[in-house]
């Protein structure tokens, strides 16, 4: 999956570049976009972005697999013979072809260096020319320049040109940009992209000497100077040469006329596009069972017993300075101390990973109307330190309990009792599963949902230490075998363990 992320996500990158910048003379953008294009592609398949998506047919169970209605024990088999995986063959190809090629890289550089030691040579500005009778068409490497003899005719306008372009490669260090591509065809072999950026990439550089040489010389000397040329060849790799098979595609581009507003507009699609490409091969599709809410949507601490909540949520200076903070909030309501009413409230609310307070409600069970001002106690709190797990912050939904108590010996001056709030236990709110369930003829029957209801398919259900178990079905039911006096687990990721037993 790696591997067709790396050539899709690169080919489909290389045909919007094609379509939309190729034929632009946005050149030096276009040098470092080529460049970056196979290095960026190698990366996408390890960007994960995570989709979720609620699934209806299937569910994920992270649990040890039982045999349903079986009380007999998986047991391994004994390891046996194998022969050698195809992983192994596919790796061998891979690393001898990839040895051979570089043996031919190497080759092909060691020839070059080779050369700059064995032929005459003159210092340039910038540069240092070597004059071999090996070199067919003039080409540019590292900081040299190869002529044949004959075509070097100090003072000679034709040779001040050819020298003017192959400066501009050695100047704008062009073979650093060959270097870095011969290593990634050998290393990527495997995907003709980048092959294909390679030729575009060298193409762009003659582009870039192209319009260097066209500033400084008569445009129409420079392209009868090309023509001459065409029919020579470029003898070796890791090198710049003027002359060049896409000699049609120079001509046109030295012709064509800048056109600013399209080459903006074309590197705003390119752009977008591309963007998106990424983003598509990046994403990462996760399934979960409809009736739940996605990971990372998930409100509460339902008391996880893969990983239990490591610190609870506390208020900044403890219980002490929280009681503090809620009597100096809270004003007992006026009509709550003529009538004497007196009353309990539940606060439910969210510390968030910042400490901060979210979804806050509150309930009674009465029409008190203390529930208002319990709300906005809570709500006005100061931010709590977060509740962590595994040592990162993770948001809790809390209940705290609120009373409401008039004071029996204490009046005001209208000889009306005076109003208290005082707090009880901050508590997380854990889940717990509804199970459903009879013992009958040496099996046990029944069904498990969730708090809401819902049935829940992919419960565990196991007999306390006996190797036996089984999993709910689709519809939450199951079926398991086991002793009168057994005692069975029931248990599902993110929910208490529930225990059944006949008594």
């Amino acid at each position: 999956m790696v591997l067709v992320k790396f050539i899709g996500c690169s080919a489909i990158i290389f045909l919007l570049f094609q379509l939309f910048l190729a034929n632009e003379k946005t050149f030096t953008l276009n040098r470092w976009l080529l460049l970056s294009l196979i290095p960026a592609a190698m990366l996408v398949p390890f960007i994960s972005l995570p989709l979720w998506l609620p699934q209806e047919s299937t569910v994920a169970v992270n649990y040890l697999p039982y045999a349903q209605n079986q009380s007999t024990p998986v047991v391994a088999s004994a390891p046996s013979t194998q022969a050698i995986p195809a992983e192994f063959w596919i790796l061998a190809v891979y690393l001898a072809i990839t040895a051979l090629l570089f043996a031919k890289k190497i080759s092909a550089l060691l020839k070059l260096i080779n050369w700059t030691k064995k032929a005459s040579s003159k210092t340039l500005k910038k540069a240092n020319l070597i004059l071999s009778e090996k070199v067919i068409s003039p080409f540019s490497f590292g900081k040299y320049v190869f002529m044949h003899p004959s075509t070097y005719k100090e003072g000679s306008g034709k040779t001040e040109m050819i020298i003017k372009h192959e400066l501009i490669h050695i100047v704008q260090k062009h073979h650093i940009d060959l270097a870095l591509m011969e290593f990634i065809s050998v290393i990527c072999w495997f995907n003709p992209i980048v092959f294909m950026v390679k030729k575009a990439i060298v193409l762009n550089h003659e582009y870039l000497a192209d319009q260097g040489v066209k500033d400084s010389v008569h445009p129409i000397k420079y392209k009868k100077l090309l023509l001459s040329l065409s029919i020579q060849n470029n003898p070796l790799i890791w090198t710049s040469a003027i002359s060049s098979s896409t000699l049609k595609h120079r001509l046109t581009m030295l012709n064509k006329p800048l056109k600013k507003t399209t080459m903006r507009l074309r590197i705003a699609f390119f752009s977008l596009l591309a963007l998106l490409i990424v983003t598509g091969f990046s994403i990462k599709i996760n399934a979960y069972p409809s009736n739940q809410l996605p990971p990372d949507s998930s409100l509460k601490w339902k008391g996880n017993q893969n990983s239990p909540l490591d610190k609870m949520p506390e208020f900044k200076g403890g219980m002490t300075a929280f009681s503090n903070y809620v009597k100096k909030e809270a004003k007992y309501p006026l009509y709550a101390r003529i009538k004497g009413i007196e009353g309990q409230v539940e606060v439910q609310f969210v510390v968030e990973k910042d400490g901060s307070v979210s979804n806050v409600s509150a309930a009674s069970g009465t029409e008190n109307g203390f529930e208002f001002l319990a709300e906005r106690i809570i709500k006005n709190a100061p931010d709590f330190n977060p509740g962590m797990q595994n040592g990162q912050p993770i948001r809790v939904q809390m209940t705290i309990p609120l009373f409401f108590t008039l004071s029996k010996e204490e009046l005001d001056s209208d000889k009306l009792p005076l109003g208290e709030v005082n707090i009880g236990e901050f508590t997380p709110n854990v889940d717990g599963l509804k199970i459903k369930a009879n013992y009958s003829n040496g099996t046990w029957n029944g069904t498990v949902r969730d708090t809401e209801g819902n049935l829940l398919p992919g419960a565990l259900i196991i007999v306390e230490g006996a190797n036996a178990g089984t999993v709910t079905d689709i519809n939450g039911e199951f079926a398991l075998k086991s002793d009168s006096s057994a005692t069975l687990i029931v248990s599902f990721k993110g929910y208490n363990n529930v225990k059944l037993n006949q008594n």
